[in-house]
């Protein structure tokens, strides 16, 4: 029988943050779900898979290449579910985020949930939580074209979506999550249940989100053309949250600090 949820994890050279996620997946409490590591031309990744395979509907595909907006179309095509969860390799889910998700999407077409932002220090070779707030807005798809506060991490959706809008935009990159939500919501229902169940890594350290380089802005100039978008700012998800943290909507929020599935003591 197929799993009902196909997971798609792009990876690159981060290892202990994978680790990381994959026990927050063990722990879920909806377990009919099948995990896609697409490694995008980083190190091997089978010793680290390894120790989850008894535990874990495990699938790994090398893609020969470093481009994760390639990696994950290659993940929806080989996923063998009737809906797709997006999840980047340094984030995680809390243990219900599946099992609710799934009730959510009951009415919809696509569901993505609030989100707690956590920074941290490394200690003894592991992620120690520091602090954390909500990333937590009600769903304007007005302001979307304007802002986007939609982080795709735990992104849960019909993969016949993909029928009607194609697959993610490879030519836009960094913004293929803005432009995805964008297409869904043309032919699609979304929701956005108040209930922060994504765990986002946001340290401020983090250069390779936080820089704004050329690159990047011919690949926004080539976004907001595409969808007629005019007088932009290029904005991350540090500047969003700093700009718009007086407008934070209330949440249902059960993090409290410790990784789902690490054990007490690690």
């Amino acid at each position: 029988m197929n799993p009902l949820v196909t997971i798609v994890i792009p990876v690159y050279s981060r290892e202990t943050e994978l680790t990381e996620l994959l026990e927050s997946l063990v722990v879920q409490t909806f377990g009919s779900f099948e995990v896609l590591v697409i490694n995008n031309d980083g190190p091997p990744k089978q010793h680290l898979l390894a120790p989850f395979l008894n535990r874990l509907s495990i699938r790994y595909i090398e893609l020969g290449e470093n481009h994760h907006v390639k990696a994950r179309n290659r993940g929806v095509e080989e996923a063998k579910g009737d809906y797709i969860l997006l999840l980047d390799d340094d984030d995680l889910l809390m243990p219900t985020h599946i099992e609710q998700a799934l009730e959510d999407i009951r009415s919809a077409d696509l569901v993505f949930t609030d989100a707690e932002l956590f920074r941290f220090a490394w200690e003894d070779g592991c992620r120690r939580v520091t602090d954390w707030e909500a990333f937590a807005y009600d769903l304007d798809l007005k302001r979307l074209r304007q802002d986007s506060t939609f982080i795709p991490s735990g992104t849960l959706y019909r993969k016949r979506l993909h029928d009607d809008i194609g697959p993610f935009d490879e030519a836009v990159y960094n913004y293929w999550d803005w432009d995805f939500i964008l297409r869904v919501s043309e032919v699609g229902t979304i929701r956005h249940p108040a209930r922060a169940t994504v765990l986002y890594a946001f340290n401020g350290t983090d250069n390779l989100s936080a820089k704004q380089d050329e690159t990047r802005r011919r690949y926004f100039d080539r976004f907001c053309h595409k969808h007629g978008l005019v007088d932009m700012e290029m904005k991350n998800f540090h500047i969003v949250q700093a700009e718009r943290r007086d407008y934070v909507r209330q949440t249902e929020r059960t993090f409290t600090g410790a990784f789902p599935g690490r054990t007490e003591g690690e």
